[in-house]
């Protein structure tokens, strides 16, 4: 998890990095917050004071702010406000992300600006999808997980072909291949996850997208939607990737603790 302050660059290439500046004078829940965010592929720079905060924005402009309301000094929504008032940062989306279940506090957090009001919550895909409606134009609304699932491709006239998931959520994935189908075909995809067995799960898929280019930087490969998926197979989707991102918070808390 990064802290401090970052090293000055310009505006577009942090918001290239998907940078997310995190400040929470709780400790534990700024860690939870934060590692979140790092496996959902956001960099995070995180701080306990909203003046620390305010340094860090005197040298980059982040892709969002994620802010308490309770802090050790200047309040979240004084936060909110200078951010609103200043304007060099009054585009930059700020989310209050808190404990504080009065009303009062989230009329006037949106009264200030913010763009979003979210109470702590155990499901990351309310914070996920938070996230996404603050700095996406087509925003997603489940965890989209980088990981590594072995899935067989079976398309007609392709036979099946061995592949990599380097991306999954409940609604679809993307599979790296040097062998992507054609965007738009409708073909059949079994899933190696742990919990589904020898078997694998079985479901139809839409290749929305599809990539043959293997130039540097560029990853070969197709993003598809699923089409069929039977409920229970989607719970085990579901449960696989909420185990890869308790597992790494796990983890990491341990490492936190030593």
């Amino acid at each position: 998890m990064n802290s401090g302050t970052p090293r000055t660059e310009k505006p577009e290439a942090l918001r290239e990095k998907r940078i997310v500046l995190v400040v929470d004078g709780d400790l534990v829940g700024q860690f939870y917050t934060s590692v979140c965010l790092q496996r959902l592929n956001y960099h995070v720079f995180s701080v306990q004071r909203a003046e620390e905060a305010l340094a860090i924005l005197e040298l980059t402009t982040p892709l969002l702010v994620i802010t308490e309301i309770t802090l050790p000094q200047m309040s979240g929504v004084d936060l909110l406000k200078h951010l609103k008032q200043d304007p060099r940062t009054r585009n930059v989306p700020v989310l209050v992300y808190t404990a504080n279940k009065a009303e009062a506090q989230r009329e006037l957090c949106q009264a200030a600006g913010c763009v979003g009001y979210l109470l702590h919550t155990s499901d990351y895909n309310l914070l996920y999808e938070a996230v996404q409606k603050a700095t996406e134009p087509k925003p997603r609304r489940f965890v989209r997980l980088s990981t590594w699932v072995d899935v067989v491709v079976s398309a007609p006239g392709n036979g099946d072909q061995a592949a990599l998931v380097t991306a999954l959520s409940e609604h679809g994935m993307f599979i790296t291949t040097p062998k992507p189908l054609p965007g738009g075909i409708t073909a059949e995809f079994t899933l190696h996850l742990p919990q589904a067995g020898a078997n694998g799960i079985r479901l139809q898929g839409k290749v929305l997208h599809s990539n043959s280019d293997t130039g540097i930087g560029k990853t070969p490969g197709m993003g598809v939607k699923f089409l069929q998926v039977r409920p229970d197979d989607s719970a085990r989707i579901k449960a696989f990737i909420d185990e890869k991102l308790m597992n790494e918070i796990v983890r990491l808390d341990k490492t936190r603790r030593k």
